[in-house]
């Protein structure tokens, strides 16, 4: 109960219910990418890597395909009862798009024609800093309209 008291007075009331969602679902995506993709290196996967005619499919991709179902649904027009849960929604389908691009970051910056990127290349870790670092910035300075 203490929990949802602190969510509605420093979240809710303060309009940063977005920002905070959007965190959340960012964070979370990169932690689940990464626990899955050194799942896979392990060798005995429960998750396997997506292919195509031979292509590897990365998440990149899946981040890509939620950033654009995210901007549709801010940009349809909800009624007032649901316009809470579509912004919720949207939040967090971005927080996850952002977070699923922002982790192969590093491996989009050191691929060059025909050779492999490293994804744990250190500018991933810096990408992710950066975002997380303006992410909680707006948490806690940014005034709500």
């Amino acid at each position: 109960m203490k929990l949802k008291m602190i969510y509605k007075k420093y979240i809710v009331e303060r309009a940063k219910e977005a920002f905070f969602w959007t965190f959340i679902a960012f964070e979370g995506s990169i932690i689940i990418s990464r626990l899955i993709v050194l799942d896979v290196e392990k060798g005995k996967a429960i998750f396997s890597y997506l292919y195509i005619k031979g292509y590897h499919i990365h998440h990149f991709y899946y981040g890509i395909i939620l950033l654009i179902a995210s901007n549709w649904l801010a940009l349809i027009r909800y009624k007032k009862l649901y316009k809470r849960i579509s912004r919720v929604l949207a939040s967090i389908l971005f927080g996850g798009g952002l977070g699923l691009v922002t982790d192969e970051f590093g491996l989009l910056l050191t691929m060059e024609f025909g050779i492999k990127g490293n994804y744990w290349a250190p500018q991933s870790y810096y990408a992710i800093g950066i975002v997380s670092f303006i992410f909680v910035g707006c948490l806690l300075f940014l005034k709500a309209d």
